[in-house]
């Protein structure tokens, strides 16, 4: 995440220009406020929050109480990529098991030992990508000064050792139990989903194409086990909570 954060982060400084052309600095620090409470009710609910998407909806309900000019295409397609990026993290989940099961092969360990290699590349890759994107997104904020940029890398490390035990586990867990084949669908299509996102300066939601692309593998096994319930919960919060973050926007 760091090292996406200083390669590729600063691209998502186009995102506060078109959604939040103010230079505030207080309400952009009650913004991190609201999105860091935000967060806290939300692991302690265990449920997966998307920040990207928290944070751009509280931005514009701001901006539009104020009369900014925001850049109304611009803000057209974050929307549409927020509803594209699910179908294909869900379609391509579901093709890519579809398609590893119909492959046949003689050494299960090669293939299992195979799959644990690129499972370990696209983690790296994931991290990297979510650093690009998110995370970019909060540190712009602040600025991409050398002490923001310090602060925001020690940071990740904290969090990635004290607060990711619980969303991992809800992802991996309690929506679906994840197999090499599963894990490495789910990683692999939201890593690319997220750094095309990045590339085009769009903030794209790694949670949103996390749970989708598990959605999409976990039907491919058409698996009694598989329960599509948490994933409703998930699909609700994406619109209720953005909602509600505009509306806390837009009194800010």
């Amino acid at each position: 995440m760091a090292a996406g954060l200083i390669a590729q982060g600063s691209s998502m400084a186009r995102t506060l220009q078109a959604i939040f052309p103010s230079d505030n600095a207080l309400v952009a620090a009650e913004a991190l406020v609201v999105i860091v409470v935000a967060f806290i009710v939300a692991k302690a609910l265990r449920a997966p929050l998307s920040l990207s998407m928290s944070l751009v909806a509280l931005l514009l309900g701001y901006s539009s109480s104020n009369h900014l000019p925001l850049d109304y295409t611009y803000t057209s397609t974050v929307v549409v990529m927020w509803v594209v990026a699910p179908i294909i993290s869900v379609g391509f989940g579901f093709v890519f098991l579809k398609a590893i099961k119909r492959a046949k092969t003689r050494n299960v360990w090669w293939r299992v030992r195979v799959f644990k290699t690129l499972l370990v590349a696209c983690s790296f890759l994931a991290a990297y990508a979510l650093g690009t994107n998110t995370i970019g997104l909060m540190v712009a904020m602040g600025g991409f000064d050398r002490s923001t940029m310090i602060l925001s890398v020690l940071a990740i490390l904290l969090g990635c050792m004290l607060l990711s035990e619980g969303e991992i586990r809800r992802v991996g867990r309690d929506l679906f139990s994840l197999r090499y084949s599963n894990a490495l669908a789910t990683l692999l299509v939201s890593t690319m989903l997220v750094e095309f996102a990045t590339l085009i300066s769009i903030p794209l939601s790694s949670t949103q194409t996390l749970s989708a692309g598990v959605l999409g593998a976990g039907a491919a096994h058409r698996q009694k086990l598989f329960s599509l319930k948490p994933f409703l919960v998930i699909v609700a919060a994406w619109i209720i909570v953005p909602a509600l973050s505009f509306f806390v926007g837009y009194l800010l």
